[in-house]
């Protein structure tokens, strides 16, 4: 799947018409949920739905939480339920099951 030309500058690092948004999907949620505008929000779920999008922030926020501190905090009030605590966040304590 092609991306849209509007998502370009989210993936400068990258040759972009390299990337292919249904093999690479991980990457592309997490990059444009990081580094995207509203409009390009809004592609993110009409694209690839609210389901996906929140699994795939869920598997980061539980897991490696390789997204930005700021990123994480604001996806985590809208996919969220029983937030991190803040040892749980720096890695003090085990981590919780995902809900």
């Amino acid at each position: 799947m092609k991306l849209p030309d509007s998502l370009a500058h989210l993936f400068h690092n990258y040759v972009f018409e390299a990337i292919d948004g249904q093999k690479s999907y991980k990457f592309v949620i997490k990059t444009v949920l990081t580094y995207g505008d509203w409009e390009q929000i809004e592609w993110l779920f009409d694209c690839y739905g609210a389901e996906r999008v929140g699994d795939v922030f869920k598997e980061d926020y539980y897991g490696l939480q390789t997204l930005p501190a700021p990123s994480r905090k604001l996806w985590e009030i809208a996919f969220i339920k029983n937030p991190l605590s803040a040892a749980e966040y720096t890695g003090t304590k085990h981590r919780r099951a995902k809900t």
